[in-house]
């Protein structure tokens, strides 16, 4: 897994991105600035694995004096930003190598995407050198929702199969960031003296099958394949999805978060 694949993949995700999967994401958003160990208000943010900018318009939301996102996509950073929807500032950087001085954040960001960094170990350390508390979140490992499955059996029968990348982290990185415990371990290890892990339930909001299925279909690892395909195939695909999740139960999700200082 490079940060070059990631990269690549989310900068042909961020339309589908933002037209499905970013109304989860800014949910969970919502629920990891509530965790914060520091008052948000007047706080100089830093939303570390950006995207398209969530994280950032809670963070400003909640009376954040000024935000920076940092992401290695451009595409997700721009889209977080048209037709005047942020606010924030954009900065294209690796969260490994953060291009910033030391302790010039009150509070740093991170939603859902340490474990998408080949060591989130050093970028755990890179967040301690540049800010003086962190807010981070992960999905724990043995979370799923029929969403899930429903998307990835409407892709197998046009095709499908998930990209290295993804299969890299969800077997090896994912874990480390998952587990509270060791989540916690890292934290303590990148120097963060006060920490504390809780697995906080977050309703989403998403409760129809077409919403579910533009979640499931605009994710990374995702998004790139079914554009490839001719509008009908895409359709179908959509549809097949739904189908399947007319009686599934709305989106609650298990939240992983991580405050420490």
């Amino acid at each position: 897994m490079t940060s070059a694949d990631i990269r690549g993949a989310y900068d042909l995700s961020a339309e589908a991105w933002a037209g499905g999967p970013e109304r989860l994401y800014g949910k969970l958003a919502e629920a990891l600035l509530a965790a914060a160990p520091v008052d948000v208000r007047g706080a100089r943010v830093l939303d570390v694995g950006a995207g398209t900018g969530v994280a950032s318009r809670a963070a400003l939301a909640a009376g954040a004096a000024n935000v920076v996102a940092v992401d290695l996509s451009a595409s997700m950073l721009g889209e977080g930003l048209g037709d005047g929807r942020g606010a924030f500032d954009p900065v294209l950087g690796d969260a490994s190598a953060l291009p910033f001085r030391a302790t010039v954040f009150d509070l740093v960001v991170a939603a859902c995407c340490l474990s998408h960094l080949p060591d989130p170990q050093q970028a755990l350390r890179e967040t301690r050198r540049v800010g003086t508390s962190i807010v981070a979140s992960a999905f724990t490992t043995d979370w799923t929702h029929p969403a899930k499955a429903a998307a990835e059996e409407a892709l197998a029968a046009v095709g499908f199969q998930a990209p290295a990348w993804y299969l890299t982290f969800k077997a090896a990185t994912e874990r480390l960031v998952a587990d509270p415990a060791a989540l916690a371990g890292l934290a303590e290890s990148a120097g963060y003296g006060r920490v504390q892990v809780q697995v906080v339930d977050v309703a989403t909001g998403l409760d129809t099958p077409a919403e579910m299925a533009a979640w499931r279909l605009g994710m990374a690892h995702v998004a790139p394949f079914l554009r490839s395909l001719a509008p009908e195939r895409q359709a179908q695909v959509r549809r097949t999805a739904e189908d399947a999740l007319v009686a599934a139960p709305p989106l609650v999700v298990p939240l992983v978060v991580l405050a420490a200082s």
